[in-house]
């Protein structure tokens, strides 16, 4: 049987040899200043999905961990800076890979959101961009409010920041979900706009301001 998430990011192939670097600032002009701190957003690379374990424990495939160890050139990853991944798998082993590091300290704050009976199936996507853009139904209503996984991950990232670069591997959904908790993404589609052009995996610059 064919896996559908095999099809999640029809791109992520290039993320190889070309990581994707975004950077993220304030939607409102009045919340821009020079006291910010850096934090870096991991999005994983492309895990081996499968119905037989949950999302938690998928490995990367073999092409992600080329495409994670391919971050180690990206400029974006300033070396012998502060790093923490979530507990999952796959975004461990991209944050273990990208900076060639021998361990990661982990945070469950920045797991991904939790999404009790989301099904293995074709449908699971148009049900994430739901969620990501705001609209609860019957595919998501048992899902992690986005307002909560927001909130957890701020405070994650308040406990780790520094005054240099903190990066984080993370995942999608619930750092678009912070992004826009924070003013630095639209809500609505904007944010699910942010959240489909992500790759496998892909870099997000912040400048947070801790205030």
């Amino acid at each position: 049987m064919p896996n559908p998430h095999d099809r999640r990011r029809p791109d992520r192939g290039r993320c190889a040899t070309s990581p994707q670097v975004r950077t993220a600032g304030p939607t409102d002009p009045d919340l821009r200043d020079t006291g910010a701190v850096q934090v870096i957003l991991v999005r994983h690379a492309s895990p081996a999905a499968s119905a037989a374990a949950p999302p938690h424990a998928w490995p990367l495939t073999i092409g992600g961990r080329a495409a994670a160890a391919a971050l180690r050139l990206a400029p974006a990853l300033p070396p012998g800076s502060a790093a923490v991944a979530s507990t999952e798998a796959k975004a461990i082993e991209t944050l273990r890979l990208a900076p060639d590091r021998a361990s990661v300290p982990t945070d469950a704050r920045f797991d991904e959101v939790a999404r009790p009976g989301e099904p293995f199936d074709g449908a699971f996507r148009a049900a994430r961009l739901a969620w990501v853009e705001g609209t609860v139904d019957h595919r998501n209503a048992a899902w992690e409010p986005p307002e909560q996984a927001a909130r957890r991950f701020d405070a994650g990232v308040r406990a780790h920041a520094s005054a240099d670069a903190l990066v984080v591997g993370t995942h999608g959904m619930v750092m678009t979900a912070w992004l826009v908790s924070i003013g630095h993404v639209a809500p609505g589609v904007a944010a699910g706009e942010l959240w489909e052009r992500l790759t496998f995996p892909d870099i997000v610059r912040v400048e947070f301001h801790m205030a």
